[in-house]
């Protein structure tokens, strides 16, 4: 096990040191820029919700940053412009259970509502869209008439998906967690804090560069149909989650794995000759457009 963030922390007498995360250093907002062709704008989104269904709740906060980026090397360089708005629910309360998540209550949110204009226009000068939890976000984002013909346009990325946040060491890829790993702690759950808290990570280390990396890999999705019921525990312990929508295990691969996959569906789990996975090619802008992709 690697030892993720001991050696930013670790003072020498064996404590460690979290700092309290109130907002983006000033120097980044003020240091002088020439833009060169080598650069583009980039997004970081963040939405509070009056649940976790996008077909039926509503979002009650946006906070959407636009950053300047590095095209080649793949890293944040400054950021240009915000735009961070509460919203009144239409059709939904927030309930207690949503204020003691994101510290909005309903008398904030009274008379406030999103300018959809100014999201639309941030995402539509951006290569791309990057959130923390993208599939969560993307799908809540299409379900607003007025931006989802914008976004659906636009590749989304994540940095939970996309980065092997595992495979350094961490023990968590939950961004709180991960924040604490690097050395700061913040309060959390309000859109604007949480979107610069998650730039404050991407700040120390080449993780938007893995995250753009793994956007361009060309994947595929297996669904298993009709796959025997006695496979479910390996399905499981191979990755595979559960659609209960429509009744079969399901993942995302790399185009690159397919032939292996193949091979392990034939032999271990569906009886010789009656393989019945499904195999669909995802398009780069389809990602995180919902639960399956």
């Amino acid at each position: 096990m690697k030892k993720f963030f001991i050696d930013k922390v670790l003072n020498p007498d064996n404590s460690i040191t979290i700092k309290e995360f109130k907002e983006l250093p000033k120097e980044l907002f003020t240091k002088a820029v020439e833009k060169t062709p080598e650069m583009g704008f980039c997004v970081i989104l963040d939405t509070e919700t009056t649940g976790l269904n996008h077909e039926k709740d509503e979002i009650i906060e946006i906070a959407i940053r636009k950053w300047i980026y590095h095209k080649k090397d793949h890293y944040l360089i400054k950021p240009v412009e915000e735009y961070s708005q509460l919203n009144a629910p239409v059709n939904n309360e927030i309930t207690p259970a949503i204020t003691e998540i994101t510290g909005i209550t309903k008398e904030d949110v009274e008379g406030k509502k999103i300018d959809w204009s100014i999201v639309a226009r941030l995402i539509g000068e951006s290569d791309f869209v990057l959130a923390h939890n993208a599939g969560f976000d993307r799908p809540m984002i299409e379900s607003v008439p007025e931006i989802s013909e914008i976004s659906s346009s636009k590749i989304w990325t994540c940095s939970l998906a996309q980065v092997d946040w595992a495979a350094k060491g961490f023990l968590s890829s939950k961004q709180e967690l991960l924040s604490i790993f690097h050395g700061f702690h913040y309060a959390g759950h309000r859109a604007l804090t949480d979107i610069d808290a998650l730039a404050n990570i991407l700040l120390q280390g080449d993780y938007l560069k893995e995250i753009l990396q793994n956007a361009k890999i060309k994947q595929v999705r297996v669904d298993c149909i009709r796959a025997p019921f006695e496979s479910k525990d390996l399905l499981k312990a191979n990755g595979f989650s559960w659609d209960g929508e429509n009744k079969f295990w399901t993942k995302l691969i790399p185009e690159s794995e397919l032939e292996n996959m193949k091979t392990f569906l034939e032999e271990e789990v569906y009886p010789k000759g009656k393989m019945g996975a499904e195999i669909t090619s995802i398009n780069l802008r389809d990602r995180f457009r919902g639960a399956k992709i």
